[in-house]
C-alpha cells in the first residue's frame, strides 16, 4: 500500500499495534486472574459446604465428597426445586451472586480501567502523529509564504520516503523553476533595458544630423543649389545609415534575446558563400584586394541559409575593411564526418592578443576601426547565428600577421 510507504504513518501503526498487544496481554491477565480468583471462592464454598453438612450428616460424607470431585449431576434437578423457593436460579444476576459479587466488581473495575488507559494512549498516538504531520504540513505552508514573499530557500526532507518526501521534492523543483523564470525576466527586462539604451545611442547622432540638415534647408531659398543639393545627399546618407542600424539592431536583438527560429534545410554551402560575399564584392574591388575562394561543390549541409550568409557576411566584411589595398582575403571550405569548416583568412592589421579574446562582444570597436559604418554588432551577430544553429565560431589573429575566423556547421548537433 502507497500509504505505507510514509514514515509517520508506518510508525504510528507499529505504536499503535504495540500498544494494543501490551493491552491484550493485560486483558489475558486481569482473565485468567478473575478465573483464578472464582476458582478459589468455588473451591472455598465446596470446603465451607462440606464441612457444614458432614458435621451434621457423617454418614453422608462420601456421596457429598463425590458430587463435589466427579461433578455428579443426577440430583441436579430435585436441588434446583429446593433452591427456586429462595429465589437462587441460573437466571440470577452476577452482581447478585454472593460467591461472584466481589470478583465481578475487580473485574469490572479492572476493565473500566483498561479501555480508559487504552484510549487515552490512542488519543496520545493520534495527538503525537498528527502533531508531526501537521507540523510538516505548517513548515510547507511557511515555505510557500516564503515563495510568495521572494525568499526562495530549499526544504529539507526531499530524500524521505513516502508522499511527504514526494511533496518536498516537488516544492522544491517548483521553487527552482520560479526562480529560474524570476532570473529569466529580470535578465529580459535588463535585456531590454540595455537594448534600448544601445539603439537610442546608435541613433542619436544620425537624428541629430537630420535635424541640423533640416534646419539648414528649411532656409533653402537663401543656399546655393550645390549646398542644397549637397545637404539632400547628405540627408539621404543619415537616412540610409538609421534604417541600416535599425536593421541590424534588430537583427542583434533578435538574436540575443533567442527569438529567431532557424530554417534549417540541406543546402550546397558554396552557393551560400557565393551568395554572402556578392554584395561585398563592390568593396574588396574599390580597395582592390585579391579574393580567393577555395572548396568542393559538392559540400552540402544542413544550415539556415539566410542567417548563415549573413554570418559569413559579416566577417568577410571585417576583413575587408581590414585589409590594406591590394591585400588578400581567402575564403575556403572542407568538410569531415562530423562538420563543415569554413576559413576566412587575411593578410591584414591583425587583431593584438588583449582584443582577440573581445571582438565578438556587442558594439566592441577595435582601436584600427575607421570606417563609419562600423558599429561594432556585425561579428556579434556572426557568431550568435552559427551559435544559433549548434555551430561555432572562432577567431585567431596576430598583430600584422593577419587574421582567421574559423566556421564550424556541425552535420548533427548533438545534445
Amino acid at each position: 500500500m502507497r500509504l505505507l510507504k510514509n514514515y509517520e504513518v508506518r510508525k504510528s501503526l507499529l505504536l499503535l499495534i504495540f500498544i494494543l498487544l501490551v493491552f491484550a496481554g493485560a486483558i489475558l491477565w486481569f482473565l485468567n486472574h478473575f478465573i483464578s480468583s472464582m476458582n478459589n471462592a468455588q473451591i472455598r464454598q465446596n470446603i465451607s459446604l462440606v464441612g457444614s453438612v458432614a458435621k451434621r450428616y457423617p454418614g453422608s460424607e462420601e456421596d457429598i465428597v463425590r458430587i463435589i470431585v466427579s461433578g455428579d449431576n443426577k440430583d441436579y434437578g430435585y436441588g434446583k426445586e429446593i433452591l427456586n423457593k429462595y429465589s437462587y436460579d441460573e437466571s440470577q444476576a452476577a452482581y447478585k451472586n454472593t460467591l461472584m459479587n466481589e470478583s465481578y466488581n475487580k473485574l469490572l473495575f479492572s476493565a473500566i480501567v483498561i479501555i480508559i488507559l487504552l484510549l487515552v494512549f490512542i488519543v496520545i498516538i493520534m495527538i503525537y502523529s498528527y502533531n508531526k504531520i501537521f507540523k510538516r504540513i505548517r513548515r510547507v505552508a511557511s515555505e510557500a509564504e516564503g515563495l510568495v514573499e521572494g525568499r526562495f530557500g530549499e526544504m529539507e526532507g526531499e530524500n524521505e520516503d513516502g508522499d511527504f518526501g514526494v511533496l518536498v521534492y516537488q516544492f522544491n523543483t517548483m521553487a527552482h523553476r520560479m526562480t529560474e523564470t524570476l532570473e529569466a525576466l529580470q535578465k529580459e527586462k535588463l535585456f531590454l533595458k540595455r537594448i534600448i539604451t544601445d539603439i537610442s545611442h546608435q541613433l542619436k547622432t544620425p537624428l541629430a544630423s537630420l535635424i541640423m540638415f533640416n534646419e539648414i534647408l528649411s532656409d533653402h531659398d537663401k543656399l546655393p543649389k550645390d549646398d542644397t543639393v549637397r545637404f539632400v545627399k547628405e540627408s539621404k546618407n543619415q537616412l540610409e545609415r538609421m534604417e541600416w542600424l535599425v536593421k541590424n539592431l534588430l537583427k542583434m536583438a533578435k538574436l540575443e534575446g533567442r527569438m529567431v527560429t532557424f530554417e534549417k534545410q540541406e543546402f550546397s554551402i558554396e552557393k551560400t558563400i557565393l551568395q554572402s560575399i556578392e554584395g561585398l564584392k563592390t568593396m574588396a574591388e574599390a580597395k582592390g584586394l585579391n579574393i580567393v575562394l577555395e572548396g568542393p561543390s559538392d559540400i552540402v549541409v544542413s544550415h539556415d541559409i539566410n542567417w548563415t550568409a549573413e554570418a559569413i557576411s559579416n566577417i568577410f566584411k571585417n576583413s575587408i575593411e581590414h585589409v590594406k589595398p591590394g591585400g588578400n582575403v581567402k575564403v575556403s571550405w572542407e568538410e569531415n564526418n562530423v562538420f563543415v569548416e569554413i576559413r576566412i583568412e587575411d593578410d591584414g592589421e591583425g587583431i593584438s592578443k588583449s582584443e582577440l579574446p573581445l571582438i565578438f562582444d556587442r558594439f566592441h570597436k577595435g582601436p584600427n576601426s575607421n570606417s563609419p559604418t562600423n558599429i561594432g554588432i556585425g561579428l556579434f551577430i556572426a557568431k550568435n547565428a552559427i551559435e544559433g544553429q549548434g555551430g561555432n565560431v572562432y577567431a585567431y589573429s596576430e598583430e600584422k600577421r593577419g587574421s582567421k575566423f574559423v566556421i564550424r556547421i556541425m552535420k548533427k548537433v548533438w545534445g
